[in-house]
């Protein structure tokens, strides 16, 4: 039990509606630019590492004990990133490399090729969730239960922070993380609450992703959300400002966005609007995304996302809206292609000719807004990527009336649920 609030079973009991739903989102790659790669030279009294990490303390720890010298005397050159998102501060590339310097006299630069990057990454941990609420006579949410069954991310990255069996990595965006709750606070209220998890067992290694797992998270709370909305016969922002009551930053740019993308216009046949918040890293952001639906081909084709964000004081806003832009197209190619394949007990996801990412032409028009806050600053590199899959989803439904609840949003997923339809 990671969060208990209330009596949910009794409230579930009593509530005038009853609604459930089961969500999936599947493992993802980091697939950066730069593919896993380190330089060492490994002398008598000394060793040096170049490499481009996230993990320079870590790193020095790892080759301290594989090669025997004292961490001082273990030098980390941190170079460029050729892209990040979590999977650099993992070691596993750099262990490699240790270990065959630990051989020979020489040098020893490590490249993994692509196929390697891909198959033996650490993944976006998988999820599969089921939420239980209810909602009274008025549709107001009284009751939330929530199950989360997840790879877990710290059995693999620190399971001496695995507290009590909870992971807490496995639930940012559900509930808050543990104190100081800067790295996700649940900004929903429901007077009757409870979150179960249970920790997958499978063995395939799972780490840090872009928001680490705020995003999987954002993706099955802000549908489900529109779900009540569409059962309370409420307007999907009406109903999230009810919750959201006691959280002015989260209104804020939820405010914000509709305004700037117009909320409540009405669109062509065809075209979808939907909308998502979440919080995270200390920052509030808010997204609408507009669609246009191909009910032959099942294609969606983000067509504008607006963006509304609140990060406490900023110094340089080309640099906060280049973050968000960014995470808004990483958030857009996992919503609708992302997903590693295994198959006969492997990965078989290999390049990008079978892990599909969008392409430049597929790239939304994307509108950025930074609100004046003199709130504490927030992170920046991470929040934009959380509300960008729900908002598509949402806009899918707003669009065809049909609920799709895992992704990635491929033409055959959707086709296949046109179908039912």
């Amino acid at each position: 039990v990671a969060k208990k609030v209330g009596d949910t079973e009794k409230a579930l009991s009593q509530a005038k509606k009853v609604h459930e739903a089961t969500y999936y989102v599947p493992h993802v790659a980091h697939a950066t630019m730069e593919p896993m790669n380190v330089t060492v030279r490994l002398q008598m009294d000394r060793c040096d590492i170049w490499v481009p990490t996230q993990a320079q303390t870590l790193t020095r720890m790892i080759a301290s004990k594989i090669t025997g010298l004292p961490q001082e005397k273990v030098h980390v050159h941190t170079t460029f990133l050729g892209c990040g998102l979590g999977r650099r501060s993992q070691v596993d590339f750099i262990i490699e490399a240790c270990e065959i310097a630990k051989q020979t006299d020489k040098p020893v630069k490590l490249v993994w090729t692509r196929e390697d990057d891909i198959k033996y990454d650490r993944f976006r941990a998988a999820t599969c969730q089921r939420i239980k609420a209810g909602l009274d006579e008025s549709g107001n949410v009284i009751a939330w239960h929530h199950k989360v069954v997840c790879t877990s991310i710290l059995k693999f990255y620190n399971p001496a922070m695995i507290k009590n069996g909870v992971d807490y990595f496995c639930l940012w965006g559900i509930v808050d993380s543990p104190p100081p709750p800067v790295f996700s606070t649940t900004v929903y209220e429901f007077p009757n609450f409870y979150v179960e998890q249970y920790l997958s067992e499978l063995p395939i290694p799972a780490a840090p992703w872009r928001s680490v797992q705020n995003a999987p998270n954002a993706f099955v709370m802000e549908c489900f959300i529109d779900e009540l909305a569409h059962l309370a016969n409420k307007d999907p922002v009406e109903f999230r400002m009810h919750l959201l009551k006691n959280s002015p930053r989260a209104i804020r740019v939820l405010e914000a966005v509709c305004e700037m993308a117009g909320w409540g216009k009405p669109l062509p046949k065809g075209k979808g609007r939907g909308i998502a918040q979440h919080s995270c890293f200390g920052t509030y952001v808010a997204q609408i995304a507009e669609i246009t639906i191909n009910e032959k081909t099942g294609e969606i084709k983000v067509d504008k996302v607006f963006c509304t964000v609140d990060c406490g004081p900023y110094v340089n806003p080309d640099t906060v809206v280049a973050q968000i832009e960014g995470a808004i197209i990483l958030g857009v190619s996992t919503a609708l292609k992302e997903e590693v394949i295994f198959d006969k007990g492997g990965v078989k996801s290999s390049n990008f000719d079978d892990y599909k990412t969008i392409k430049m032409s597929e790239v939304p028009e994307i509108k950025v807004n930074i609100l004046k806050s003199k709130e504490k600053i927030g992170g920046i590199g991470e929040p934009g990527v959380t509300p960008i899959a729900p908002a598509i989803a949402n806009a899918l439904f707003n669009a065809t009336g049909v609920r799709i609840r895992r992704i990635p949003l491929t033409p055959k997923t959707v086709l296949e649920a046109l179908k039912k339809k």
